[in-house]
């Protein structure tokens, strides 16, 4: 009896030692993830101010594969990195293209979605050469990054903060093009009811004649936060092994 009650007692222990692995800082708590939601459809409000879109899918489905809760904090794009520094939320999911420069201060999940950058015109004007053109990106985005390699074939370019203000701004024709994220470019180019019909899209190319390359998001996290990290691609791997992934983008997602 002595030495099956041993036997039981090292089962314990090891069952014990399994959860203590699996049990982690989050437990019970409730994660705070940035959004920034004037960038449709990866994550908008709707009709009665509800955060939506792919991204906050995705990351609903993410938590419900680890059993965690998550509240949404909107953040204009200019404060998000700073933010996400100063502790107010743990993690940021906000169409954030992974760059070499973005990851020597955060750490980023595995890639979740590839975009490319388009250029959105005037539909009437859509095969006009680019020279003496006015155009615009978001600012602190890589679109405004790659617009300045433009500045060889004598274009304009400033930079703009609001997503609505400008596509209102390119269709009273103040600008000439929008450089942006592929989904934001169809969803007003081609989906947008106000907008499809007047806008078309067309790929960047940059002045050697190579489209501009293509970009991955990923989930963002403080430097070093390794245990969030590995959870997010923990859930990322599980909603893509089941297919839900897939669902979304069926969902959100029109090419």
């Amino acid at each position: 009896m002595r030495a099956e009650g041993f036997r039981i007692l090292l089962t314990l222990i090891g069952v014990l030692l399994c959860m203590a692995v699996t049990a982690h800082a989050y437990d019970g708590k409730e994660i705070a993830i940035a959004v920034s939601s004037t960038w449709p459809p990866m994550e908008m409000k709707d009709q009665k101010g509800k955060i939506t879109g792919y991204e906050i899918d995705l990351i609903d489905a993410i938590a419900s594969e680890l059993g965690l809760k998550v509240k949404y904090v909107d953040v204009p794009w200019r404060k998000i990195f700073n933010e996400l520094d100063n502790g107010t939320y743990d993690a940021v999911i906000a169409s954030v293209s992974i760059t070499d420069g973005r990851k020597v201060k955060y750490d980023f999940s595995e890639p979740y979605f590839t975009a490319e950058q388009l250029l959105v015109v005037p539909k009437a004007r859509a095969d006009e050469p680019l020279n003496g053109k006015t155009i615009a990106a978001f600012k602190l985005t890589t679109g405004a990054e790659t617009i300045r390699l433009y500045q060889k074939c004598n274009i304009t370019f400033y930079t703009v903060e609001e997503t609505e203000r400008a596509f209102k701004d390119l269709s009273k024709g103040y600008v000439d093009g929008i450089l942006c994220d592929s989904p934001l470019a169809l969803n007003y180019a081609v989906f947008n009811e106000q907008y499809k019909g007047s806008l078309a899209v067309r790929t960047a190319v940059i002045p050697d004649g190579c489209p501009v390359p293509r970009e991955d998001y990923g989930i963002v996290v403080k430097k070093g936060n390794m245990e969030l990290l590995g959870l997010i691609n923990q859930g990322l791997q599980a909603v893509r092994e089941k297919g839900i992934e897939s669902k979304l983008r069926e969902k959100w997602i029109k090419q």
